[in-house]
């Protein structure tokens, strides 16, 4: 992205606004990972600066102080985004501080005074939720997205009054240009079918939070029988969920129009990340140190479900648009304040689960549990 925005300047050509947005947010994500590499290369050359603990134990005034930077840049952002000739400028650098900051609250919120392990503990978790993790759900997402499409055209070859109709709907498509506006307003009578939607809110709802939810913390599945408690776990869950946060934010990120809003909107999905990964983290170190795997399968339920009534009420949101567009008002278009109300609701909740559940973590740091801790599955050494 730095190289075509760059080649675009030297060549005289318009360089657009996505471009230089996410050449710095990509800039940035890259010196994270340069540090993660550093740490890793010291753990590997047994290096005791790489074994030095890691917490995060900000201060009430701190914390605000991140809170008011967070909010300026947003405001500061959403005043000059309509400005053509600054915002190419100013936005790119505003634009890591709007994503970082939020996502540093969150998770500083939910993992203070937990012990995150040492550095490289702490660094490699970061560097696989930015790199691996979110490879990994692309292709799985992309793989069940294709079984999707090919389940739905197997349907519809056996309905031929909607194959007919499908085939004269992409005919007038081709003719008036996939761009136009007769084209929108031949396609959004489909888009608001039940069928459609039921499709739509079966994939994002249920397949994409269950891939992402066993997927997400994968850096405390890799490190589960080295972390010493669920507090642990569960904080270095919370740091998967904020990098995989970090890096599906900063992907949407290059939007000049809707930079303010998008990015104010995209917190609540932080939070929503942050917050299952972390439960899922504890779950964890749990299932592999003392074999509660009833307790890791119930945690995944319930990180599914949060998920998925996210993305539902998401997506009825964006269906309600697409009915709004339709200049109809009718029971779609209706959902829009409902869902929402179900944002803000889940948003509320998902804060609450966050902040009790790391309370209860805290208070059991020191603690020694009335069960005895398994060696791990893997472990077969003699005690």
């Amino acid at each position: 992205m730095g190289s075509t925005a760059l080649l675009s300047f030297a060549t005289g050509k318009n360089v657009e606004i996505q471009q230089t947005i996410l050449f710095v947010a990509f800039g940035f994500e890259a010196l994270l990972l340069l540090i993660a590499a550093f740490f890793v290369f010291q753990k590997t050359l047994q290096k005791p600066s790489a074994d030095r603990e890691t917490f995060f134990n900000l201060s009430a005034w701190q914390i605000l102080l991140i809170i008011t930077l967070a909010s300026l840049a947003i405001l500061i952002g959403s005043w000059l985004g309509k400005l053509e000739t600054v915002n190419l400028l100013v936005l790119p650098f505003l634009t890591v501080p709007a994503v970082v900051l939020p996502l540093a609250i969150l998770l500083t919120l939910g993992t203070r005074g937990l012990p995150l392990g040492a550095r490289w503990q702490f660094w490699s978790v970061l560097g696989l939720g930015m790199t691996l993790t979110p490879f990994l759900l692309f292709v799985l997402e992309i793989v069940i997205a294709i079984l999707f499409f090919l389940g739905i055209i197997t349907y519809v070859s056996t309905q031929p009054e909607i194959l007919h109709s499908l085939q004269a709907v992409g005919q007038q498509v081709v003719v008036l240009g996939p761009q136009s506006e007769a084209a929108r307003d031949l396609l959004l009578p489909w888009l608001t079918k039940p069928g459609v939607i039921f499709t739509v809110l079966l994939y994002t709802a249920l397949f994409v939070p269950a891939i992402e939810e066993l997927f997400k913390p994968l850096g405390v599945w890799l490190l589960g029988n080295k972390l010493d408690s669920p507090a642990q776990g569960f904080a270095l869950g919370a740091l998967s969920g904020a990098s995989y946060a970090l890096i599906e934010t900063i992907g949407v990120s290059g939007q000049g129009g809707e930079w303010a809003s998008l990015l104010f909107t995209r917190i609540g999905t932080g939070l929503l990340h942050i917050t299952t990964s972390a439960l899922m983290g504890a779950a964890i170190v749990l299932a592999l140190r003392k074999r509660r795997y009833l307790r890791l399968l119930g945690t995944y339920v319930i990180a599914i479900a949060l998920h998925g009534l996210w993305n539902a009420s998401a997506m009825l949101y964006t269906f309600s648009e697409i009915a709004n567009l339709r200049n109809q008002a009718d029971r779609l278009s209706a959902i829009q304040p409902l869902s929402v109300g179900a944002l803000s609701i889940l948003s509320f909740g998902l804060f609450v689960i966050l902040l009790s559940s790391h309370s209860r973590m805290k208070k059991a740091i020191g603690t020694v549990s009335e069960e005895p801790i398994l060696p791990p599955i893997d472990d077969r050494a003699p005690s």
